[in-house]
């Protein structure tokens, strides 16, 4: 009888190996090539808002709006107790149109309040804030309103896709 051969490597084991090897190579080529984070220092015109200023100015706008959202604690406690009676009111059973008209404008009114609250308490300090910090406030307020404005995009165009839809079956259900 002849003795069985041996094999130096397991023939899966092999494959194990290559496979491993392509793996570090792929994960080793892209963190070589993989582009460098930009290294903000302070006075870099591409840094998010608040870099290029100190450690002493940033806090100072953060007391200011700390201060602006304390001020206006009451107005903002006042806006969510109206929110939880506009919601009350549209769960009531049966429906009352009127009670839920008047939570909606009682939630208005409250939002007004609260916006005012804060916005006179940030505006009686913008003027102890220098130009840098001032215009670190301006970028943060304008990065909202971008972020408000791409969520009011996406309604008109919800808006116009169903305008479409019902102009092309008038018989779904009419706003």
């Amino acid at each position: 009888m002849s003795d069985p051969q041996v094999r130096r490597f397991p023939f899966w084991l092999t494959l194990s190996v290559l496979g491993n090897l392509v793996l570090v190579g792929l994960l080793a080529g892209i963190f070589l090539n993989a582009p460098k984070r930009p290294d903000w220092g302070r006075g870099d015109p591409g840094a998010p808002p608040g870099f290029e200023l100190s450690t002493e100015e940033r806090d100072g706008v953060r007391q200011l709006m700390r201060a602006s959202f304390e001020a206006g604690r009451e107005a903002l406690e006042a806006r969510r107790a109206a929110e939880r009676r506009l919601a009350d009111a549209l769960r009531a059973e049966p429906y009352d149109e009127a009670a839920a008209r008047a939570a909606l404008s009682s939630l208005r009114e409250a939002d007004r309040l609260a916006r005012d609250a804060v916005a006179d308490r940030m505006f009686d300090g913008l003027d102890e804030l220098n130009p840098n910090q001032r215009a670190m406030v301006a970028r943060i307020m304008a990065g909202n309103m971008e972020k408000r404005g791409k969520a009011g995009e996406r309604l008109e165009k919800w808006r116009e896709r169903r305008k479409e839809r019902l102009e092309g079956n008038p018989d779904e259900g009419a706003p």
